[in-house]
């Protein structure tokens, strides 16, 4: 995430003393999250990944994995644990291990869910400021938000933001009030987080936003659990806009949002599928000095330290993720487990054309004014614009090796490609028989831990405010109480540790040496990367002066980019 060189100054003089009294007036369990987050921080900042820290790859082989405690046995996601880019003291490593542990003890933290209310939104900016400062322990957000609340707040969350991925064209559900819902023309569906049980005082996750032809959201069927009287609801309650259900339904669609986005999108999709097993392959596979391994090297710095970091801070029984969230262990568990099977491996293009879109409808093309689709969808069409040209890079970077060798013939590739197989066969990963199938998987995974990463794992932008989105939904509440606003902003800045900057990159000549061929290609794909981030400004100046959808979209701009996850 990009960084800014000052924070934001906090308004204290309006609030005196409150953010302190609030931040100690926190539960025991929190503080000590709070401790370890800023410690972590600190000592990852302390040997700053910058692109100048990437060297050639060193090892090659076997490494000892570990097998994550969810899914089914056929589905079960495995993990490297050590790591070539970072290695931590025999003592630092125990003295983590020892912290998190004891953070992960129910009988010395038992999970307790408070209820106390922010005063004011003003109170909780000033205190999220005092703990983690926007520019200092956290990136500050690329767009901004004056409210979420309103019906073009989300629709713009639908089309521009964190939404995007998920939202596709309407398809009539038994549910549905056809009568009611003439019209619809778009669907943002996280009805199968209704089945996770909740803990005791919260509504379920679950729901469904449908949208019209004009981009507006008309309805809302959400998993609505037990209602502020107490009185048991139906199984799903129907939110018409402008009826008395329709703001907490926007409510708990934003936070089913955060939490789904995160469980499945974030934490299986991006790291613990797609980029784990192309990292693990590579690194298992292919030769320090195959040219492949080299590609991969800047997108795969560090990766296994973040990833198997992931898996001990974020999702055991206790852990982060279990005490941020309203879902109890089981369900938690469930959940991880079930996203294996929900996420399938397939290419940009394809993710468009299933979204309803041919991708030369949302292609700019110089000297033409721009279809109307490519700022009705920007992310789409911005997600479409970065994927075309990560791999115009990796076709010419590859063209300038695979003229020795045809990639069908190189024993290294075809081993990398028969660890792939070794992913949960959900995920679907191509077949190996062509160099285009080759291409597209690189491509699709370049694409995902830089862009897809930003897309669904920068999410500050929403948490600044308790009453943007949540992770825990009340009864009647539209408002995130003080606790479990403290708990994912906590885990929101755990998982923005920075990486090497994508357009620093350069020419990757710390990776390469004298090798010119891959050196030059990274030179042409900065370029393009360079040329890309002014189109991206140009059409946001664009976006902005339109009357009806002012909606900027920063998400895949190569400047805002890293080459790979952090966590």
């Amino acid at each position: 995430m990009a960084d800014s060189p000052s924070p934001l100054p906090r308004t204290q003089s309006a609030h005196f003393g409150a953010p302190s009294l609030i931040v100690k007036d926190l539960d025991l369990h929190t503080r000590g999250f709070l401790a370890l987050i800023m410690g972590a921080i600190k000592e990852w900042n302390s040997d700053m990944p910058t692109v100048d820290r990437v060297r050639p790859p060193s090892s090659w082989g076997p490494t000892e994995l570990q097998t994550l405690p969810f899914g089914a046995p056929n589905q079960r996601i495995k993990l490297p644990i050590l790591d070539e880019d970072w290695s931590v003291p025999f003592l630092k490593r125990w003295k983590r291990k020892f912290g998190l542990a004891v953070l992960r003890s129910g009988y010395l933290f038992p999970v307790r869910d408070r209820a106390e209310e922010w005063k004011s939104v003003a109170v909780a900016r000033d205190t999220f400021q005092e703990v983690l400062p926007l520019g200092a322990y956290m990136a500050r957000p690329y767009h901004r938000w004056e409210e979420m609340s309103s019906d073009a707040a989300m629709s713009r969350l639908a089309f521009a933001g964190l939404g995007a991925l998920r939202l596709m064209p309407y398809k009539p559900s038994v549910e549905d009030e056809l009568t009611i819902l003439d019209g619809a023309a778009w669907q943002h569906d996280l009805t199968f987080l209704s089945r996770y049980e909740v803990r005791e005082g919260f509504e379920k996750y679950g729901a469904r936003a449908i949208f019209n032809a004009d981009q507006k959201p008309i309805a809302i069927y959400w998993c609505g659990g037990q209602g502020a009287d107490g009185s048991e609801r139906p199984t799903w309650v129907f939110a018409k806009n402008g009826g008395a259900e329709w703001e907490h339904a926007k409510w708990a669609w934003r936070c089913s949002l955060m939490v789904g986005s995160t469980v499945a999108d974030h934490l299986v999709g991006v790291h613990w599928l797609i980029g784990n097993y192309v990292t693990t392959a590579a690194r298992v596979s292919l030769p320090p000095t195959h040219y492949l391994r080299l590609l991969l090297k800047p997108f795969t710095w560090r990766t296994i330290t973040i990833n198997f970091g992931a898996s001990e801070t974020l999702c055991p029984k206790y852990g982060f993720v279990h005490r941020a969230s309203a879902l109890t262990y089981e369900s938690l568990t469930q959940a991880f487990g079930d996203a294996v099977g929900l996420l399938e491996f397939h290419t940009v293009p394809e993710l468009v054309r299933r979204k309803g879109y041919e991708p030369d409808e949302l292609v700019e093309k110089e000297g033409v004014d721009p279809a109307e689709t490519v700022d009705r969808f920007p992310w789409l069409a911005d997600a479409l614009a970065l994927y075309k040209v990560i791999r115009a890079f990796v076709e010419d970077y590859i063209g300038q090796y695979s003229k020795d060798a045809p990639v069908e013939d190189d024993a290294a590739i075809m081993e990398f490609w028969r660890y792939l197989y070794t992913a949960p066969a959900t995920v679907k990963f191509p077949d190996r028989s062509s160099k285009d199938a080759l291409i597209d998987v690189l491509a699709q995974f370049i694409w995902s831990v830089t862009g897809l990463h930003e897309a669904v794992g920068t999410v500050n932008e929403y948490v600044v405010d308790p009453t943007f989105m949540g992770t825990k939904i009340r009864p009647g509440k539209q408002m995130a109480d003080i606790q479990a606003s403290m708990q994912y902003l906590l885990v929101m800045a755990l998982t923005g540790l920075g990486m090497p900057r994508l357009m620093d990159v350069g020419d990757a000549a710390g990776v390469f040496d004298v090798d010119h061929r891959g050196k030059q290609a990274f030179r042409r794909f900065h370029d393009a990367l360079q040329a890309l981030s002014e189109q991206n400004d140009a059409a946001n100046r664009r976006r902005m002066a339109h009357p009806t959808r002012p909606w900027p979209c920063e998400t895949f701009n190569p400047k805002n980019l890293e080459t790979g996850v952090s966590i």
